[in-house]
């Protein structure tokens, strides 16, 4: 049976699986609607309501969730890839030194 994702922004980069989430598992990715927006397999274990790729991401590239930048990859993630603080950093922006 196939795992679920959720897309908060067409522009996003990762979804939030809502259900913990096994390597080789299939995960069909819905909008906030209820569209079909996606379907992949998870590369990684991945906890209930933490992030999967939708793409491969390079190191150093803005990751997009809530159609907003979350931060950038410290490596390269692949599609399917586990998205979390092991692999991401957090970027302020708006925010005067």
């Amino acid at each position: 049976m196939a795992k679920r994702a959720l897309l908060m922004s067409a522009t996003d980069d990762v979804a939030t699986v809502i259900e913990a989430v096994s390597a080789g598992d299939t995960v069909v990715v819905s909008t906030k609607t209820g569209e079909a927006a996606d379907e992949l397999s998870a590369l990684a274990d991945i906890p209930r309501f933490h992030k999967i790729s939708l793409r491969s991401l390079g190191c150093g590239a803005k990751i997009y969730k809530y159609g907003q930048v979350i931060g950038r990859a410290t490596e390269c993630i692949e599609r399917g890839g586990y998205v979390h603080v092991h692999n991401i950093e957090s970027i302020k922006t708006g925010v005067r030194a």
